[in-house]
């Protein structure tokens, strides 16, 4: 009998038995399918609608079992199957992996949520606020001071270049910071050359007044960009090389990468459709994909590139209270600290329909319990932990536009499987 190692997938050959696409934990997908049978029937409806190519779900069970599943195709002409394994360009959902590596520096005892962000970026020493951010860019100077917290929490008083025709959105466009990989989010482009790194972002955004003081709004933002670059000045070393550290090498996290390493990754790397206006449109082909690009600018709120296995490895160390397995990644008090509000006293995003915690929501409106924290991606994907059930779901997919409830409906269908199962 020959044993082969590929890829966590075990195959063995010459004794009849082949293991091929199982779960870590052996559970084989007609297995995994048995267990959310709703599950798989959603993601399956969805692709033979042609709403996406294909679709892979990773869910904790509420008994600690890691169930995979998976559907169609990694594009629409169907080369190679999606699975547990695939690599999705994740967006947004990397807020909170930057969230958990800001959680480890509280724990080391380097910072805290309270310290001032100009302590570790001096440029930031002298900032202002925009008077009327609707009509212009004059400015005062800020009389609150930005800390942690803030940058955690978006209520640091930043935004997004594309965030409507306003001077301080469009002063961003015009100083390049756009710290996304590869397809603009948005039909508006930036002005000037893009900045290349993380100081150079910083420099940038210290000459452009905040959007209202800090610690006193919410305003989704760039913020969790500029918490990478606190994250690499606060440990000594690169914002990427301390996530790879602490986070993805003792976690397992084989395939969460900033750009892709090679024919593999690309053979394993899901075309993204944009489906506006009725139409179906590739976008950063996968043949010319930016994310094959030398990274230099490691955007700490949407850079990474993840797996369904990977991202729910994250999420249920973070369940888990610091562990991955057998290896202690945090300590138990840093996971709970993750996943709790830490919002500024008397600052409610959107009216109040969720809280924040470190880089994800808590409470949000698509989920089963008050505690559960969580985020997605712009391209259709999601991560989410439930403390109270025990429980932890991804769910990745690439799409733009798409007017099909597809996340909405796999998400709805993993809560009611799990509840047959509970």
């Amino acid at each position: 009998m020959t044993i082969h190692l590929n890829r966590r997938h075990l195959l063995l050959s010459g004794a009849g038995l082949t293991l091929a696409g199982c779960a870590a934990n052996g559970v084989t997908p007609a297995e995994a399918a048995r267990l959310l049978p709703s599950t798989q029937a959603a993601m399956d409806r969805h692709v033979a609608a042609d709403h996406v190519p294909g679709i892979s779900v990773g869910v904790r069970m509420p008994g600690g079992q890691d169930v995979f599943l998976e559907a169609g195709s990694l594009d629409f002409d169907g080369a190679a199957r999606a699975d547990e394994d695939t690599l999705w360009r994740i967006y947004s959902m990397t807020k909170p992996i930057t969230g958990a590596a800001a959680a480890l520096l509280i724990e080391d005892g380097v910072m805290t949520l309270d310290t001032p962000v100009a302590q570790f970026i001096p440029e930031f020493a002298n900032m202002t606020v925009a008077i009327d951010p609707v009509a212009s860019l004059e400015a005062r100077p800020a009389t609150r001071t930005m800390t942690i917290r803030h940058l955690l929490t978006h209520t640091a008083g930043f935004t997004y270049h594309f965030f409507g025709d306003q001077p301080v959105p469009n002063a961003y466009s015009r100083a390049g910071v756009f710290p996304f990989t590869g397809y603009n989010l948005s039909p508006r482009d930036i002005d000037g050359p893009k900045v290349r790194d993380l100081d150079a972002m910083a420099r940038a955004l210290a000459d452009i007044p905040l959007m209202f003081e800090p610690g006193t709004r919410y305003l989704y933002s760039i913020s969790l960009d500029v918490l990478g670059l606190v994250i690499q000045r606060a440990s000594g070393m690169s914002f990427p090389d301390f996530v790879q550290r602490r986070l993805f090498d003792p976690i397992g996290m084989d395939d969460t990468v900033w750009g892709l390493r090679g024919a593999d990754d690309r053979r394993r790397f899901a075309a993204l459709y944009n489906y506006a206006d009725g139409g179906r449109e590739v976008v950063d082909p996968v043949a010319e994909t930016a994310y094959a690009q030398p990274v230099t600018l490691f955007a700490g709120g949407a850079g990474l590139v993840s797996s369904a296995r990977d991202y729910l490895a994250f999420l249920t160390t973070i369940l888990d209270d610091g562990r991955a397995g057998r290896v202690r990644v945090m300590t138990p008090g840093t996971a709970r600290m993750i996943r709790t509000d830490i919002l500024p006293e008397g600052v409610n995003p959107e009216n109040g329909a969720f809280r924040f915690g470190f880089g994800g929501g808590i409470g949000l409106p698509d989920g089963d319990t008050p505690g559960e924290f969580g985020w997605g991606g712009a391209a259709g994907t999601q991560g989410w932990l439930d403390p109270v059930r025990r429980t932890a779901g991804t769910i990745m997919l690439q799409q733009f536009g798409q007017s099909a409830p597809v996340a909405g409906d796999v998400r709805a269908a993993i809560a009611a499987d799990i509840a047959v199962s509970s």
